[in-house]
Parts: C-alpha cells; sequence; structure tokens
C-alpha cells in the first residue's frame, strides 16, 4: 500500500451528513453494524443509482465491502445487506505505561484476540522501551498483519507533533520518530494518543454520550467525551488535569518540576512519596495493601478527595453524564467513594442530575478506544478516497 501510513486522531466520532463519495458510503455502512441494502443506500444519500453502484464497485474491488445475509422483506427475494467488511482485520491496541507495558491483539469488532503484559521503565531511552515493545508485539501477532495500531502513552500527544514534552514523563521521548520506527518495524500505520483519552474512547456506550474518563495509576490524567466526539483542545492538552494546581498541594513538588499540582498529592507517585507509605516498594505492593493497612487506605481516600475536588469544577463546565474512574488507584473502592462523595459535595446540583460515577474498565477500555481510534483515521472518508484513487491510478 503506497498510501500515507502515519494515522492522525480524529474525534472518535464519525462526522454526520450526505454521503458524496465512496469514502463517504463506507462512513455510513460503518455506522450500521447490520448494514444497508442498496434501495436504502439510495434512498438515504439521494444520489444517482449509477453514482452509487459505481462508488460501492470501487469499495468493492479493494475489499471494503461484503455482501452479508439477506434482510427482511414484506414480499418477493429479499435484498442483502451490504455491509463494511471488517472480517479477518485486526489492530494492534498498545498501552505503554510508567512500568509496565500492555499489548493487545483486536478485530475491528473490538474483540481482544490475544494480550500480553509486559515490565517496562519508562525512563529508559526510547530507543530501548520501543524496542521492547515491538518485539513483543511481533512476537503476539505471530505473522498476522494487523490493518493498523494505536499506541497510548502517559502523555499530552500532538497528532502534529507541536506539542513540547519538555514538562513531561516523556520528557527525552521523540513522538514523531516513534511513530515512524513504529511504523516501518511493524509494517502497518500508526496512531499516537494519550492513554487518557484513549481511555474514554473505550468507554463511550453511546453516540451522543458526554462523559469523562479519568486514569490514576502513577500520574493523573484524563479524557473527555462531549456528545460522543474526543475533545484534544488546540495542542492536544485537553484533559490534563493532573498538572492543575489546588491549594493542598501548595510547597509539592510535582514530576512536571512545578509545585502545588494534583498529581503531587493524589498520584500513586505521591502515594509512593509519602513517608507513612515508605514500607511499600511498588505502586502495585501498595495497591495491594489497600484492604489490610489503615494508613494505606486512608491516603487513598484522601487522595480520591482530592482528585473529587478538582473534578467537580469539571462537572460544572461540562456537565458530563457520567465520570469513569480507572487506573490501578482509581478503581481503589476507598478511592473511588472519596472521590464520589467530593464531587456530590462541591459541584452544583443542576449538573449533577443524572451523574454517575463509576469504575472504568481499566483491562479494555484503552484497547478497545485505541481500536475505534485507528479505525476511525484508518477509515476516514479522505482516506478511503486517496487508497481508491490509487488503486484505480
Amino acid at each position: 500500500m503506497t498510501q500515507q501510513r502515519t494515522l492522525v486522531g480524529g474525534s472518535g466520532q464519525p462526522p454526520v451528513g450526505l454521503a458524496t463519495s465512496a469514502g463517504h458510503v463506507l462512513q455510513l455502512l460503518r455506522s450500521n453494524a447490520g448494514g444497508y441494502s442498496r434501495a436504502e443506500l439510495l434512498d438515504i444519500t439521494g444520489m444517482a443509482r449509477s453514482t452509487l453502484y459505481e462508488r460501492l464497485d470501487a469499495l468493492f474491488a479493494a475489499g471494503l465491502v461484503y455482501e452479508s445475509s439477506p434482510l427482511h422483506a414484506q414480499r418477493g427475494r429479499p435484498p442483502r445487506a451490504l455491509r463494511f467488511d471488517d472480517r479477518n482485520k485486526l489492530v494492534l491496541g498498545i498501552e505503554i505505561g510508567h512500568t509496565h507495558a500492555g499489548i493487545h491483539l483486536l478485530s475491528l469488532g473490538r474483540d481482544i484476540v490475544a494480550s500480553a503484559r509486559l515490565p517496562i521503565d519508562i525512563r529508559q531511552p526510547q530507543e530501548a522501551v520501543a524496542g521492547q515493545v515491538i518485539g513483543e508485539s511481533l512476537r503476539l501477532l505471530d505473522g498476522r498483519q494487523p490493518v493498523g495500531a494505536g499506541v497510548g502513552l502517559p502523555a499530552p500527544v500532538d497528532p502534529l507533533h507541536r506539542l513540547g514534552l519538555e514538562r513531561t514523563v516523556l520528557a527525552h521521548w521523540n513522538l514523531q520518530n516513534l511513530q515512524e520506527v513504529m511504523e516501518s518495524r511493524l509494517d502497518c500505520p500508526v496512531l499516537l494518543e494519550n492513554d487518557a483519552r484513549s481511555m474514554a474512547v473505550g468507554e463511550v456506550r453511546e453516540p451522543l454520550e458526554s462523559l469523562v474518563a479519568v486514569k490514576v495509576s502513577t500520574g493523573v490524567g484524563s479524557g473527555i467525551i462531549v456528545g460522543g466526539a474526543l475533545v484534544r483542545g488546540a495542542h492536544g492538552a485537553a484533559g490534563d488535569i493532573g498538572h492543575v494546581r489546588i491549594p493542598e498541594a501548595a510547597g509539592r513538588r510535582c514530576r512536571c518540576g512545578r509545585d502545588g499540582c494534583l498529581a503531587a498529592v493524589a498520584s500513586g507517585r505521591a502515594l509512593l512519596a509519602d513517608p507513612k507509605l515508605s514500607s511499600y516498594g511498588s505502586l502495585r505492593q501498595l495497591v495491594d495493601a489497600c484492604g489490610s493497612d489503615p494508613a494505606v487506605r486512608a491516603a487513598v481516600a484522601e487522595a480520591g478527595q482530592l482528585l473529587g475536588r478538582t473534578l467537580a469544577a469539571t462537572v460544572g463546565t461540562l456537565n458530563p453524564g457520567r465520570i469513569a474512574v480507572g487506573g490501578l488507584v482509581g478503581v481503589l473502592p476507598d478511592f473511588l467513594l472519596a472521590c464520589r462523595r467530593q464531587i456530590l459535595d462541591d459541584a452544583f446540583e443542576p449538573s449533577l442530575v443524572d451523574l454517575e460515577i463509576v469504575p472504568a474498565d481499566s483491562r479494555t477500555a484503552t484497547a478497545i478506544g485505541l481500536c475505534r481510534l485507528v479505525e476511525e483515521s484508518l477509515y476516514a472518508p479522505e482516506r478511503v478516497e486517496q487508497l481508491l484513487a490509487q488503486r484505480a491510478g
């Protein structure tokens, strides 16, 4: 495939509008898992029969559409449904954390086919960490070829690489180079995205849902969905609530180099730095002790309370229908309970109507979100048009 490989993330929501090209026809078919008949497509798009059939012929030839089971008809021969051909198409979802990487192989139907987890140290040079992750990804693929890969990172991600990483845990990384290396080694298009934003996309249940997904592990981050669309902001930093200054963190130094950030008091790193919890050598050990060590429970609850205070402002600003809290620390019952109570205490009542505050599906949400983002970018109308033009040429 000679088309441009690099994937640039979109909103995570298919644009709405009449189909005007083969790419838009495919987008319409992708929006409905059951597919549409040719007659339904003619009715929905308003296109001339000859034009629609020409678009469909190109999509069939490219292996992007197939005829599935017949649709129900009142009489006569039932029409067959045309569907987006997601059969036998696989996506790699790679979560790179501070101390571990999760690698998942998914179908475009969002089913996880295989998974692996390996220890890493994000402080190591990019080449070393990328080499580990790519090696394990190739082992998991076992000769299978993915149509694309999504990589979730614990830092703000600007698709156009305009945002510096100097104040982040990836200050020593070059994301443009990372993308190029991974595309070369994996032999497929690669999309980079912030891990919390990827989790937010994976948490979406309804097409027009508004939610905030928060990940609390070594650090603190969030992803924002408004009306079904992912919010990235002007330069890819939307949702970076871990570096909002709060009074309770005054004088506490954050990993970013500033004093007073939320992450300096409400993250896994902050918990491990607590002198009262110095006996725990890793965040996993600390989390596992939460049910038996009163000091850990108290510290975890306090961290949840501080996050809740910050999220109350987010609730008042965005009025989401759901807040999903995930990550190694975020899913702890004491953390979530304290966070929920603080939000309910601090936020303005109208913004709390029907608000759900629940644990996120930390095991699969990020991988599913990455898969969805890769699909939306890989099969975006303009990219499909580029592919079809190259095939025709």
